[in-house]
């Protein structure tokens, strides 16, 4: 049986009506069917010039959203009615109508044949009783209904899923916040007519809402014959992944429709939680990134080499009845330290492991595997003596290091939001050697300049992250991308996006 297709809405994070207008285009040629403009986002002489957009490259929808639901735009009175009305005399094929604002302009517009209602309601605090009320009330409109929360994803699975099971096909739930992605994703599995989607990130502009996919990756999902695979990236924080980026890449290349979406989870009791509502959910396999890799490992039904040998997982594969853990960081730093050594960055007898974490495990575990020396520094001893005990490796003191060749840098110091490093990196580095940094797009460049201040030579961790990537999706998909595509996105470096 065909499961409908809900209509893709774009919405344009433009400030003028040109640039509306420019991005309308984009919408279309990317596969929108239709754009949503924010009014509440143009000045009142902006406002003036909006008969500049018809015709227009593809049906639009009028959304003047009120400050009180996280828009612009005026929350109540003459002066919002006033702009509402304007609008509704233009060519719009939609409007976008607020439940606790604007129902009492209803008998002042043009009949829905020619101007659709969108009557939407987006309560960011609102509770779970409350959501249920207003859907109640939603779903009794002439026109379709739309709500959109904040919500985690135990909020979303415990109290919203059941709701979308149950209501009409003329009502649309949206997420924002941890949970944002997935009611996106699941848009067509319940039967949603809309679904609000965002321009491409190759283009750079900002989006309205963080939460939204891009219409060039939800596209070719929606409109697979049958309901393609979804995959996720799993972490907290999570905004700066650039995994969906690598895995949707390969994908296009490959003909494959399936979809790669970033989930953030509260804690593990959250993450644990969710793997079954996912796995029953079309979620084929999930990445898993800080902090959650070792938890990961203990939720499996079953452990792949990597995964056993380094007790943490950061790619899990949903199996009839099971989930198999792996870790393909232990493919990506093995095949990243044979190259080194090959390459003579590294003379292969010893390197220095700063952490103790999963990815320290993991670099531990290839230290092992090819014969080299390796000494652990963290700020914690105890954490230290365990992953060098396990993986026969030797714990160091900072102050008396023995300098080496390589430096592995495996704690999260660099990413926004932490601080300095805990363990100097500098007394650990012979002349010339080589700094390698698990963290890619560091926002700060604390590990960087430690390398530099010791005539090092550095590299962060994108090349890492391309191979474990491309691992994990030869194990979801049966067969890898191809060393050209890999080698094209190490050379292309992050999106900037």
């Amino acid at each position: 049986m065909t499961v409908p297709r809900p209509r893709i809405v774009v919405t344009l994070p433009a400030r003028g009506v040109d640039e509306a207008l420019a991005q309308a285009r984009l919408a279309r040629d990317q596969g929108a069917d239709a754009a949503e403009v924010r009014v509440d986002r143009l000045s009142r002489e902006e406002r003036a010039r909006l008969e500049r957009l018809f015709p227009p490259p593809l049906p639009l929808v009028a959304t003047y959203r009120s400050r009180a639901e996280g828009g612009e735009g005026e929350d109540e009175g003459a002066a919002r009615g006033e702009v509402l009305l304007e609008l509704a005399a233009l060519p719009f094929r939609w409007i976008d109508l607020e439940l606790d604002r604007d129902l009492g302009l209803l008998p002042r517009l043009p009949a829905p044949e020619s101007l659709g209602r969108i009557v939407s309601s987006h309560v960011p605090d609102a509770s779970p009783g409350g959501w249920k009320e207003r859907l109640g009330r939603l779903e009794e409109v002439d026109g379709v209904g739309k709500l959109v929360v904040r919500a985690t994803v135990s909020e979303l699975l415990r109290e919203l899923v059941p709701q979308a099971e149950r209501v009409g096909t003329e009502v649309v739930i949206h997420t924002t916040g941890p949970s944002g992605p997935l009611l996106r994703a699941w848009a067509r599995r319940f039967g949603f007519p809309l679904v609000y989607a965002a321009l491409p990130s190759t283009t750079g502009s900002p989006r309205v809402e963080p939460s939204q996919i891009e219409v060039d990756r939800l596209r070719p999902f929606l409109d697979a014959d049958e309901l393609p695979p979804l995959f996720a990236v799993c972490g907290r924080p999570i905004g700066h992944s650039q995994s969906p980026t690598l895995h949707t890449s390969w994908m296009r290349e490959q003909g494959r429709p399936g979809l790669y979406v970033a989930l953030e989870f509260q804690d593990d009791q959250e993450f644990v939680d969710a793997l079954g509502p996912l796995a029953e959910g079309g979620f084929l396999g999930l990445n898993v990134t800080h902090p959650f890799k070792d938890v990961a490992a203990e939720a499996a039904s079953e452990l792949g080499a990597g995964a056993r040998t380094c007790g943490a997982a950061n790619c899990l594969t949903f199996r009839q009845g099971g989930i198999l853990a792996e870790n393909t960081d232990l493919l990506a730093i093995l095949r990243r330290m044979e190259e080194l050594r090959a390459s003579g960055h590294w003379d292969g007898r010893s390197l220095a492991v700063v952490g103790a974490g999963g990815a320290a495990r993991a670099t531990l575990a290839a230290a092992r595997e090819l014969g080299a020396r390796a000494v652990v520094y963290a700020r914690r001893s105890d954490a230290a003596r365990e992953a060098a005990q396990r993986f026969g490796a030797e714990v160091g003191r900072a102050t008396h290091g023995s300098p080496t060749s390589l430096v592995v840098h495996a704690t999260d110091v660099g990413r926004a939001g932490t601080s300095g490093l805990d363990v100097p990196i500098g007394p650990l580095l012979v002349a010339g050697a080589h700094v390698l940094d698990w963290v890619y797009m560091p926002g700060s460049p604390v590990v960087r300049a430690a390398a530099e201040a010791a005539s090092a030579t550095y590299e962060d961790g994108w090349r890492l992250l391309v191979y474990q990537a491309a691992a994990s999706y030869a194990i979801w998909w049966g067969d890898g991308p191809s060393e050209a595509s890999v080698d094209r996105l190490i050379s292309e470096g992050p999106c900037p996006g």
